[in-house]
């Protein structure tokens, strides 16, 4: 299958990026990338010589994770850039206040992945009110909206930090995911944070936008077909079960767990939605 080559996170930030572009956030930037993403909830089914979960085993071209890591690991198509990375950019970090002010979304980051150094974001979300805990949990799952795969979704425990709820839309190499009330959190290691552990990534989408989300037709087993085809209670899916949830709306509430290391930025944070050119 294609292996995914960027994560696109879109929503309206008119007023933020003012303030940004103004100064009064603060330029000085600490950026981490995401190393590691995985979809915990809900599997994904395909129904080829019986009903199989293709969340994370391959299968006849096909598994989700795998591919995800693929792209975050390796310059697939050799222009020089690892094919997808997600950064997260406290402006600035400090892990000493009560809020922080946080952009995210896709950069580009020089291959190979060992020596690996980023551009600014592309298009990102801006979040000027993002809560910082040292005592409390920061983001968990919803009772009664998961299942016990495994592995099971990891909360994220202090120190930590949390995103306001949002309406954003994940772009996964053609795979459009649009999630509502969307939050983000993790934990930091260390003052200053080396890294963010326990990463927890949650939205909802509706039945409506997954029945209209149609999978790239390159995709082995699933092509052309629409999204809630691979979900458990999704129009035609194999699973014996159900793993619809209701948020207002008929859906499913989608988990990813992530870690995400610090890396060193290339020139200013200036954002646009190009990119200098690698070297």
């Amino acid at each position: 299958m294609a292996v995914p080559r960027y994560f696109v996170l879109l929503v309206s930030c008119a007023p933020l990026l003012l303030a940004l572009l103004a100064g009064e956030a603060g330029a000085q930037t600490s950026t981490f990338r995401i190393a590691d993403l995985d979809l915990r909830d809900p599997h994904l089914f395909v129904d080829v010589l019986g009903c199989r979960d293709v969340t994370d085993v391959e299968f006849g071209g096909f598994a989700f994770n795998p591919a995800l890591q693929a792209g975050i690991e390796a310059d697939g198509d050799g222009d020089g850039a690892l094919d997808l990375s997600f950064l997260l950019s406290f402006m600035p970090l400090a892990q000493d206040q009560a809020s922080n002010f946080l952009a995210l979304g896709t950069g580009t980051c020089s291959a190979p992945l060992a020596s690996t150094r980023c551009w600014p974001i592309e298009t990102p979300i801006f979040a000027d009110d993002v809560l910082l805990d040292a005592d409390a949990t920061c983001l968990d799952a919803l009772p009664g909206t998961t299942r016990p795969y495994a592995p099971a979704i990891a909360a994220t425990p202090p120190a930590c930090f949390v995103g306001p709820p949002t309406d954003l839309t994940l772009n996964l190499d053609g795979i459009v995911i649009p999630l509502r009330d969307a939050r983000i959190a993790a934990r930091f290691d260390g003052a200053p944070a080396g890294q963010l552990l326990d990463g927890l990534l949650r939205g909802f989408i509706t039945e409506a936008d997954a029945n209209a989300t149609l999978l790239p037709a390159s995709y082995p087993l699933v092509g052309g077909q629409p999204l809630s085809l691979l979900l458990p209670g999704g129009t035609g899916n194999c699973a014996a079960y159900s793993d619809q949830d209701t948020h207002g709306v008929q859906g499913w509430w989608f988990y990813f767990n992530f870690h995400a290391v610090r890396v060193e930025e290339l020139g200013d944070p200036v954002f646009a939605d190009g990119f200098e050119a690698l070297p």
